[in-house]
Order: C-alpha cells, then structure tokens, then sequence
C-alpha cells in the first residue's frame, strides 16, 4: 500500500515500502496479515471510491445535457418526469424501460436512474442549483462531490456500509 499510514505486515523496518528483501529465517516467521482498513484513508485523503467516482461523471453529464441542451439528441431522451410539477418529483427523469438486462447499462437508463436517485436522497439539501441549470458545471460537480464524499464516509468510522456506495 503506496499511501498507508500504518506499519506493512508484521516488520516495522518495512513502512510504507512494497519492495522488500528478508533473509530465511524472517521469511519462515509467523507473519501478522491484518491489513489496514481503507475507508479512514479515503475519508482523511478526500478520496471518492470507484462507485461514488462513476455517480460523480454520471451526474455530471447529465446536468450538462440538461443545462445546455446538447447533443440533442441525447437531450431529447431525457424526458421530465409527469409529476415533475409536484415538489418530490422535480427535475426528476423518466427513466426509459427496457427488453434486455443489458440495456440496463446504457447511459440513459443508467444516468436516468442515478440522476432521480440522488434527486430523491439530496432533496432534504439544498439542490435549488438543480432546478433552474443557472449554475455552472463546475459548481455543479463540486455539490455533487461534496454531497458523495459525505455519504461515503457516514455510518461507521472504519468499515464500509452499503448506504456508502449506493444513493437508495
């Protein structure tokens, strides 16, 4: 582990190193392989893990499509929800309904899906800057990461939950 904070394995001549050389004898030693616990890591270090990084771009293009209407045809894709005039249901997307389990991982059912989920977790927060797409991308994606990163280091303080890697 190139960016632990705790000694490697059982030898602490060996912190923080990968390449080591033993002689026989420490090689035939009972050897401690508890490892560290990654999830301090990543919230000391501000890190996203690969799911939160996935929702984080998903999220993203999606409010950009949105905001700029471009490529259109993608846009057009992206319908409004029916309800979207009751408050619970704005902004959120149809999400398009499908034959094949694989076209459950196409961009627009997998952006549809992320884009209500995180409408319907963070609608306690302040998503104003979703409604009327007046604030930049930028900004955008900030919101998003910090929303993430605070789901993702919730619950307990050293191993990983569902509720840190899913929105629902």
């Amino acid at each position: 582990m190139g960016f632990g904070k705790k000694l490697n394995f059982d030898h602490a001549e060996y912190y923080k190193t990968c390449a080591r050389t033993r002689s026989i004898d420490e090689q035939l030693a009972p050897k401690d392989y508890v490892l560290e616990h990654t999830k301090p890591l990543f919230t000391d270090l501000k890190l996203l893990t690969v799911h939160n990084l996935h929702k984080i771009f998903v999220l993203n293009e999606i409010f950009k499509i949105k905001k700029y209407r471009y490529p259109i045809p993608l846009f057009t894709l992206l319908k409004n929800s029916p309800d979207s005039m009751r408050s619970c249901q704005r902004g959120k997307i149809v999400v398009p309904k499908y034959k094949l389990e694989t076209s459950r991982q196409q961009f627009l059912y997998c952006g549809s899906t992320v884009w209500n989920e995180f409408k319907s977790k963070a609608s306690c927060l302040d998503t104003d800057f979703l409604s009327d797409m007046s604030t930049s991308s930028c900004v955008a994606k900030n919101k998003f990461k910090i929303f993430l990163h605070g789901l993702q280091s919730s619950g307990h303080p050293q191993l990983w939950e569902n509720h840190n890697l899913t929105l629902n």
